[in-house]
């Protein structure tokens, strides 16, 4: 193979894994704004308070790598208001909301 049949080449597996990395964090997005609706049903939010509350949710999952960061923010919130969660149970909506929001991008 020539060498800018190579860079082509090359260029084209750069540009496919940017686009999979892009797919991927908007349906990141996608399902952290169905998991924080859930959450603001629980905590009885709706109109502009459950928008803004989907907001710190989606810059929650944006601190670390993996779940772990949202669940707790969404546990603590949860706890504050008397209402008990467990971490398992809440990974467990946050999965539904994942297979929802890869349902929804068809």
């Amino acid at each position: 193979m020539s060498e800018s049949g190579f860079e082509r080449r090359e260029e084209g597996f750069e540009a496919k894994f940017q686009a999979e990395g892009d797919q991927k964090f908007r349906l990141e997005m996608r399902r952290d704004k169905l998991f924080a609706q859930w959450v603001s049903g629980q905590l009885e939010l709706s109109g502009e308070d459950a928008e803004d509350y989907a907001k710190t949710v989606i810059r929650a999952d944006l601190q670390e790598p993996g779940d772990q960061d949202v669940i707790a923010k969404v546990q603590a919130d949860l706890a504050a208001k008397g209402i008990e969660i467990s971490a398992a149970e809440l990974q467990e909506e946050l999965d539904l909301c994942a297979e929802d929001a890869a349902a929804e991008n068809g």
